[in-house]
């Protein structure tokens, strides 16, 4: 069974922990029956008050427990509230199908301020926890939507992601259930046995539902990906 966990406002002014990095780092917790599938990160409406751009996180797992959504709570609460700022209120809901009823809600949230009032109706009957107040539900809510829909933000571990060399063929991003799409104005695709430079950090979107890499192509069999960022730089 595929869970949808969003978590939002774990951090705080001058905390060393994004969100981001917060619900990538629990997901590394998970093991046993559960899969840390990766997590996707949705900035929000840019014009309410937020620690830094107003990014929510959603993580993706799978697991055979007939309790999953309680667990997932359970432990994504304890992590959550152990590591996250003092000053924050975080917000964290846990679902499964029952995500898609989110979606419109996810939209609505990445365009305007939501009211506090919109959201109860929604979820109900639905796995959440508000820390200290709470006040990240309604980023998590959205986060879990958002990926629901799966039509937007990006991946910010997607399982061995970050792990990757610089230079990878595309057999191997392939292998991992990456989409390769060339950008180019011909029909290329890259080859198996291509090679891609990630820049040392892969940017993956999420689109379709799927992982899905954007390249140029920058010599015969050679690729770059789009939008690579150096590595060091902390999300």
């Amino acid at each position: 069974m595929r869970l949808l966990i969003g978590i939002d406002d774990t951090d705080g002014a001058g905390w060393a922990a994004s969100t981001a990095r917060l619900a990538r780092e629990f997901g590394d917790t998970l093991a046993g029956e559960t899969r840390f599938i990766g997590s996707v990160g949705h900035i929000l409406f840019s014009g309410v008050t937020a620690t830094t751009n107003n990014k929510a996180s959603c993580l993706v797992v799978e697991s055979e427990r007939a309790d999953a959504a309680d667990f997932l709570l359970a432990q994504a609460a304890a992590y959550v509230e152990a590591n996250a700022a003092p000053s924050s209120a975080p917000g964290i809901l846990v679902a499964g199908a029952e995500a898609e009823a989110l979606i419109d809600f996810g939209r609505a949230a990445s365009r305007r301020e939501i009211r506090p009032e919109e959201l109860p109706p929604l979820i109900e009957g639905l796995r959440v926890a508000c820390l200290r107040g709470g006040r990240g539900l309604i980023g998590a809510a959205a986060a879990v939507g958002l990926t629901a829909r799966g039509w937007s933000g990006r991946w910010l571990e997607f399982g061995v992601l970050r792990r990757l060399d610089r230079a990878v063929q595309a057999r191997e991003l392939r292998a991992l259930g990456i989409f390769l799409v060339s950008l180019e104005t011909d029909a290329e695709a890259p080859a198996p046995d291509d090679w891609i430079d990630t820049h040392g950090r892969l940017r993956l979107q999420l689109a379709a539902g799927r992982a899905v890499l954007p390249l140029r192509r920058i010599g015969e069999g050679m690729w770059e990906a789009a939008g690579g960022e150096p590595k060091g730089k902390s999300r």
